[in-house]
């Protein structure tokens, strides 16, 4: 085994297993890897600030759309469309499903028996109900068109909430794929599941999504001023097999970004590259006496706010999430 590490994950999502994150499993690749609560490097998120209280290494990661703090983290892995020398790595969360990116990709097989077997027109499937202006609104106006199924908790329409989001979506023409909100490079995984359900996802989101993503296997609402121009593309694709089929065999991706095994080669040497060095050269944020006294005001800050009506609220909500996990 190579040489002993001594790492935390703190501030992560409700029911986060250190053992089971990509993180953990790529550094057990090559060094002897210590869970320690007097860590030397720290791995952390955006769900709390007890990373403040290490002085250890600070590499922050996330899956929300969130930015990196470089005053408070040394190195960085995010959704960010960033260029920092060595300090920061873009790897949005849909690589972190195998399964799903791997059947996204195989679409050459599609023909029009497949269109036939689809059984409806539009899915829709969300669990959280979160307010999202731009996709309930959408889904009213297409819903004008053709009737849209909502087969989770979030505008559901059926008899009953599906278990199965995969299995649910497959059954459908088209799916309706928004992100929580629009920010460029913020891609999360869910035109990856569309795309894997053998649909064609009518996306909204990430505005640059061309730069991952290819625009010919899906409805980029990008490309369209208003929603009734982008119903109107659906219509047109409805009523045609032949484009319907030609989006359906385009590939998902492009790029460099077709290629996980590739990222997860890269991810791996920025890590490495942090890891293999002393932990003094390692070091990149200001550990100045200015900047420990934010760090203790935003501690504080974070301590009121647990024992505020807002803090116990989200304290509920995530054991409500942990208690759904299990």
């Amino acid at each position: 085994m190579g040489k002993l590490i001594k790492v935390a994950f703190v501030d992560f999502e409700p029911g986060f297993v250190p053992e089971k994150s990509l993180l953990y499993r790529t550094l057990l690749q090559r060094y002897s890897v210590e869970l320690s609560k007097e860590p030397d490097y720290v791995f952390y998120s955006n769900y709390g600030e007890r990373h403040l209280k290490h002085n250890g290494i600070r590499i922050f990661y996330t899956r929300e759309n969130i930015a990196p703090d470089f005053n408070d983290c040394d190195y960085a892995i995010g959704f960010d469309y960033l260029t920092l020398g060595d300090r920061y790595f873009r790897f949005p969360a849909y690589y972190l499903d195998r399964e799903a990116f791997e059947l996204m990709n195989d679409k050459t097989y599609f023909t029009s028996d497949n269109i036939r077997s689809k059984g409806g027109f539009c899915g829709f499937y969300y669990d959280l109900d979160e307010e999202t202006p731009e996709r309930d609104l959408f889904f009213r106006r297409l819903s004008d068109y053709r009737p849209v199924e909502s087969g989770g908790h979030l505008l559901n329409n059926l008899e009953g909430v599906v278990t199965e989001q995969h299995q649910f979506l497959s059954n459908y023409k088209f799916s309706i794929a928004f992100e929580e909100c629009s920010h460029p490079g913020y891609t999360s995984g869910i035109l990856m599941k569309a795309l894997a359900a053998q649909t064609i996802p009518i996306y909204w989101g990430n505005p640059f999504i061309g730069r991952e993503f290819n625009t010919q296997a899906f409805v980029n609402c990008h490309d369209f001023r208003t929603w009734d121009e982008v119903v109107e593309a659906v219509r047109r694709i409805d009523s045609s097999d032949e484009l319907y089929l030609k989006m359906m065999r385009a590939s998902a991706l492009s790029g460099p970004e077709r290629d996980i095994d590739r990222m997860e080669e890269n991810l791996q040497a920025f890590l490495y590259g942090i890891f293999d060095r002393p932990i003094e050269s390692a070091r990149r944020t200001n550990r100045s006496q200015a900047r420990a006294t934010c760090q203790k005001r935003a501690l504080l800050k974070e301590k009121l706010y647990q024992f505020s009506p807002w803090g116990i609220i989200a304290s509920l909500k995530r054991y409500i999430q942990i208690r759904k996990m299990k």
